[in-house]
C-alpha cells in the first residue's frame, strides 16, 4: 500500500485542516462510531478479568473484538486498531501486550490497567480502565491499590473539567499534582495527554501529569498553552503509589509504530515481509507484534528499528516492584462551550481509600463543577463469534535470514 507509505507527504494542508473539523458531521460521525466501539468492547475485556486469566489472551481478545466490529464499517476506508489491547499489572505502566513465551497469570489482588483504540477512516478513539482481581466482591478494597485508584479517577475527572478552551496544561498538571499529593501517590513520570488528528494519534503538544524535576518557572512560561475549541484529546492520567519514577523492564517491546517520514530499501527476507504486513495491515498507527503473521515477520522487526523505519513503545514499570500504578483514559472533544465525553467511564472497582480531598481546595472545587456531557448515548454493537481464549498467537521456530 505505497499510498499509505507516503501519506505525510501527498496529504495537503488544507485537507489535514478540512478531515480535522468539528463542524463536519461526517468527521463527528467517525469519532462517534469509533467511540461506540471502544465503548462496547473495553467492558467486555474488563469482564473477563479473573484470578487464573491470561493476559496474552486478555489482549488477543481485545483485538479480535474490535476488528469483528470494524470489518464492516466503511469498507471503502481503512478502519480497525488504532491502539492494539495492552494489559499492564500492577507496577507496570503500558504497552504490555505479550505474545504466549511472555505471558503473565492474573492472581488476586493484581491491578490491572487495560487499554485499546479503535479508528475508522483515521478518526481516533482510545480508552483506558483499571481494574482489581478481588477475592470478594461483596467487601471494598482498601490498603494502597484502593489509594491509587481511588487518586486517579479523581484526578482523571478533574482534568476533565479543566479541559477547556483557554485553561493552560499548567493548571491541569498542577491539579492531577495536588489530587496524587492528597492520596500519598505521584504521577508517573512520562505520561501525559495529547491532542489527536485524523490518522494522528499525538498531534500537538502534550499535557504532561506531572512537571520536569529540572523544570524553572521560565521554561515552563516558554512551554506552556491553552487548551484550543475545536480539538481532540486523549486525556491519559497516569498515578503511582511510589515516586513515580520509572525504569525499563527485561522484556522487549511489544508494541512498534511506523515512522512514515523514513525509507530504506531492505535487504533480509524477515524484514520485507514485517514491512510488508505493517504497512498492508498498520499503516500509521501502533501494532503489537502479535498481529503479525508468525516468528520470521516479528524477526524483521529487529531490521526496521535498525534503520529507523519502526519505533518502539517500550515496556515501563515504576522504580520499586512494590509499587502500585492506576490508570484512566478517554477521548473527549473540546467544544467551545467546554469538555464533552466520546468515550464512556466504567464502573469503578468497589475501593475505600484512607485518604479524601479536602473541602475548598482547588481540586475539590473542580470536581463539584458539573460533570461534560457525553456526545451521546452510546450505540449497542453486534454480537460477533469472537470466543475468549480461543486464540493464541504462539512463538514459531524460524531460520534467521543475514542482511
Amino acid at each position: 500500500m505505497a499510498a499509505n507509505m507516503e501519506m505525510s507527504l501527498s496529504y495537503p494542508a488544507s485537507k489535514f485542516e478540512a478531515d480535522n473539523s468539528l463542524t463536519n458531521p461526517v468527521t463527528l460521525e467517525k469519532y462517534q462510531l469509533a467511540a461506540d466501539i471502544v465503548n462496547g468492547v473495553l467492558p467486555v475485556v474488563v469482564s473477563k478479568v479473573a484470578a487464573g486469566i491470561s493476559v496474552c489472551d486478555l489482549c488477543q481478545f481485545g483485538d479480535d473484538l474490535i476488528k469483528a466490529q470494524t470489518k464492516n464499517m466503511y469498507k471503502s476506508t481503512e478502519r480497525g486498531i488504532a491502539v492494539p489491547t495492552c494489559v499492564s499489572v500492577n507496577n507496570y505502566i503500558q504497552y504490555f501486550s505479550p505474545l504466549a513465551e511472555n505471558d503473565q497469570t492474573l492472581k488476586a489482588g493484581d491491578v490491572v490497567k487495560i487499554e485499546l483504540g479503535v479508528h475508522i477512516d483515521g478518526y481516533i478513539a482510545t480508552a483506558a480502565h483499571t481494574t482489581i482481581v478481588a477475592n470478594n466482591t461483596q467487601e471494598p478494597i482498601t490498603g494502597r491499590a484502593a489509594d491509587v485508584v481511588a487518586a486517579t479517577h479523581f484526578a482523571y475527572e478533574a482534568a476533565l473539567r479543566m479541559l477547556r478552551p483557554g485553561v493552560k496544561a499548567s493548571e491541569i498538571t498542577r491539579v492531577i499534582t495536588e489530587i496524587a499529593a492528597y492520596f500519598r501517590c505521584q504521577p508517573v513520570e512520562g505520561t501525559f495527554s495529547s491532542p489527536m488528528k485524523r490518522f494522528v494519534l499525538r498531534a500537538g503538544k502534550d499535557i504532561e501529569n506531572r512537571f520536569l524535576d529540572e523544570l524553572i518557572v521560565q521554561d515552563l512560561d516558554k512551554f506552556d498553552f491553552e487548551v484550543e475549541a475545536g480539538q481532540v484529546y486523549q486525556l491519559n492520567v497516569v498515578l503511582s503509589t511510589g515516586s513515580g519514577e520509572v525504569k525499563n523492564t527485561e522484556y522487549k517491546p511489544f508494541v512498534y509504530q511506523r515512522d512514515v517520514n523514513k525509507s530504506y530499501q531492505l535487504k533480509m527476507k524477515s524484514a520485507r515481509q514485517a514491512y510488508a504486513e505493517v504497512n498492508a495491515n498498520h499503516t500509521v498507527f501502533p501494532f503489537a507484534t502479535r498481529s503479525l503473521s508468525g516468528n520470521m515477520a516479528r524477526l524483521g522487526l529487529t531490521s526496521l528499528l535498525a534503520h529507523e523505519l519502526i519505533t518502539a513503545y517500550p515496556v515501563m514499570r515504576t522504580k520499586l516492584p512494590s509499587d502500585i500504578a492506576a490508570q484512566f483514559k478517554g477521548t473527549v472533544l473540546v467544544a467551545a462551550e467546554g469538555p464533552v465525553r466520546n468515550t464512556r467511564n466504567l464502573q469503578l472497582p468497589y475501593v475505600h481509600s484512607q485518604y479524601c480531598i479536602p473541602e475548598f481546595t482547588t481540586a475539590a472545587n473542580v470536581l463539584k463543577t458539573a460533570a461534560p456531557k457525553e456526545i451521546r448515548q452510546a450505540k449497542p454493537l453486534p454480537a460477533t463469534e469472537v470466543v475468549f481464549g480461543d486464540r493464541r498467537v504462539e512463538k514459531e521456530d524460524v531460520e534467521m535470514d543475514m542482511e
